[in-house]
């Protein structure tokens, strides 16, 4: 009698069952465990879920976000004015093992990067290291390669640095008070709808996609800061007139 045997599933499709199934547990685990570990920060944590990429690819698609196919591509970009250089380093915050040719922004990610890094020294004295901006699929692939936590280079969960309108900021060496204040601050940013953000733990850092309406909300809030100053001193001449009267 013949004895007929499974067929053994493809490597790279046990390969994805596999890791799925590692981030169904690792999510599920954290989200158990982690608000306990981190008291009083529970409603703040920024834990990735399986719809993590899914949503950062989805608002690409809705702000019609280009992904780079390679270096070539992010130079027309660039000279087309879709993406802007980023500094290695300012007095604010500096680039850590950034390669040159990777060294771009999206204009509306830059700003958020600029007013983050300029607010968070002013809290704390400290820049902040930014350790990964734009990437290509090439970039990407390769990651993926040496990296089984790195996210696809293609298809509905492909990364969203592709777009030039995500960065990561290291949470190496940030004190706890800087780790807290970041949390708050992107969580905030998140639950308004201006950024989605994930705070990553095997590799520490905060991962944040920035959503082109980003740039909305800095003009409103300048345009008031703007209206507050002019206020200010119609405020004083009317005190002091007050005071005189009195």
């Amino acid at each position: 009698m013949k004895v007929v045997r499974p067929s053994n599933p493809p490597r790279s499709k046990f390969l994805w069952t596999s890791r799925a199934a590692i981030l169904t547990a690792s999510t599920f685990l954290l989200g158990l465990f982690l608000p306990s570990l981190i008291k009083g920060q529970g409603p703040l944590l920024l834990i990735a879920t399986s719809a993590s990429q899914p949503i950062q690819n989805r608002r690409a698609d809705a702000d019609n976000l280009s992904r780079m196919r390679n270096v070539s591509m992010i130079r027309r970009f660039r000279k087309n004015g879709l993406l802007i250089p980023v500094p290695v380093r300012t007095r604010y915050y500096y680039l850590h093992a950034v390669s040159r040719n990777y060294r771009y922004l999206r204009p509306w990610a830059k700003v958020f990067l600029d007013r983050l890094s300029r607010q968070h020294y002013a809290r704390f004295r400290r820049r902040l290291r930014v350790t990964s901006l734009i990437r290509t699929v090439a970039f990407q692939r390769s990651l993926a390669r040496r990296n089984g936590n790195a996210a696809a280079f293609s298809g509905p969960l492909r990364s969203s640095h592709l777009t030039g309108s995500t960065l990561d900021i290291s949470k190496h060496g940030m004190a706890g008070e800087s780790i807290s204040w970041m949390r708050k601050v992107l969580y905030s940013l998140k639950k308004n709808g201006y950024l989605y953000a994930i705070e990553e733990f095997q590799q520490p850092t905060f991962h944040i996609m920035v959503y082109h309406r980003y740039e909305n909300y800095v003009k409103r809030h300048k345009a008031i800061e703007r209206k507050k100053k002019n206020d200010r001193p119609a405020e004083r001449i009317a005190s002091d007139n007050h005071s005189s009267d009195g």
